[in-house]
């Protein structure tokens, strides 16, 4: 009997100590998880104040929306049914008023756009917006300001690019002569002797 306690004892504290080596084992050491926390806040893209600053921002604007909310509501139940009715009338005449406003500088875009094109000139829609002004007269006269400035600086840049030596006329152009031209009975390689050697016929 005392053999089986002996054993019994001895199973236990075997069972322990495999248990706390298998605790120790599921149990990163403190500096691992040291090293987590840190690879953690590594990857954190904002810190608490940013964090703080960017929910008081959301909260804000979500607060000035409900006061605006309930102020409209307190506005409207404190009105008689004649001051609720124009109320909603300069409201809606409000909302039609911007529809209409952004219609019309839809409209004055593309048109913008086909005078553009017209000039064949290709811009973005962003530099058409800047060019649309409050009504026709002044867009027209924004783009075709524009669509100058544009092509002065378009002929410069290519004026500068193409500035250079002339070319050499080569020693053929200079031996053929006003006869060997007019004899030659390909039409169009007679013009274009012709034209190559124009300074002949003058």
């Amino acid at each position: 009997m005392k053999k089986n306690l002996l054993q019994l004892f001895a199973d236990d504290s075997a069972a322990e100590s495999t248990d706390t080596q298998g605790e120790a084992e599921a149990k990163p050491s403190e500096s691992e998880e040291s090293k987590a926390d840190e690879a953690k806040k590594s990857e954190a893209k904002y810190t608490d104040e940013d964090l703080d600053k960017i929910i008081s921002a959301k909260f804000d604007k979500w607060q000035k929306q409900k006061d605006k909310e309930v102020s409209e509501a307190q506005k409207l139940a404190e009105m008689t049914a004649q001051e609720k009715a124009e109320y909603e009338r300069d409201k809606l005449q409000k909302e039609l008023d911007e529809l209409r406003t952004e219609k019309a500088r839809t409209a004055l875009a593309k048109e913008a756009r086909s005078i553009l094109a017209s000039e064949n000139i290709n811009i973005d829609d962003s530099l058409v917006t800047m060019l649309i002004g409050s009504d026709a007269q002044s867009t027209k006269e924004a783009i075709s300001s524009f669509a100058g400035l544009f092509k002065y600086e378009v002929e410069k840049q290519v004026k500068a690019l193409l500035k250079g030596d002339t070319p050499k006329t080569t020693s053929m152009a200079t031996s053929i002569t006003k006869d060997d031209i007019e004899k030659v009975t390909d039409r169009a390689e007679r013009q274009k002797l012709i034209a190559q050697n124009i300074n002949l016929y003058k």
